[in-house]
């Protein structure tokens, strides 16, 4: 019987790491590094592909910036980033563009459901969750919004207890050439 109880066990502590992705081998490409260290991840951008709308070129805004482990999910589409925690507890990043907008000081606000939905949606539906739980406030979680007019870091749906962590992490947010 012990035997069966160890193997359960062991099986359990593996399969949960496993389903986090920030439990492996660091990610190094030309466009970003993803170094997954002891106590939380780093996230380097350093795309040099710019977006463009007509004759109007917008330029990449390279950054670092930590985030908690346990990372269940993450997603890129040009300069916004979505990374996903338990309880689909989400940090959404959106850099701007280097020639538009000016950075300020960063400041912590609230949020509400509009920005929220259109922060999200994209991700929500490629994720195929329920639309009508974006929507919601649940209890002993907030979403609120960490920006410096340029950058906009929106912490999402974050169980109380985790939250002054995850926002101490973001804080290291910095611009780099």
């Amino acid at each position: 019987m012990r035997k069966i109880l160890a193997i359960i066990i062991v099986s359990t502590l593996i399969s949960s790491c496993g389903s986090y992705l920030d439990y492996g081998n660091d990610i190094h490409t030309e466009y970003m590094d993803f170094n997954y260290m002891e106590k939380y991840n780093e996230f380097i951008y350093k795309s040099k592909i710019n977006a463009s709308a007509g004759s109007k070129v917008y330029y990449t805004t390279h950054f670092s910036v930590n985030l908690p482990k346990k990372i269940k999910n993450w997603q890129s589409s040009s300069n916004e980033f979505f990374f996903e925690y338990d309880g689909k507890e989400i940090i959404y990043i959106n850099s701007g563009y280097k020639n538009k907008g000016e950075a300020g000081k960063w400041t912590m606000r609230e949020t509400n459901g509009d920005e929220i939905y259109k922060k999200l949606s994209s991700y929500w539906d490629k994720r195929k969750y329920d639309e009508n739980s974006l929507n919601g406030s649940k209890s002993g979680r907030a979403s609120k919004v960490y920006s410096d007019g340029k950058a906009l870091i929106l912490l999402y749906n974050v169980k109380e207890k985790n939250f002054e962590k995850y926002l101490e992490l973001v804080k290291s947010f910095k611009y780099i050439d």
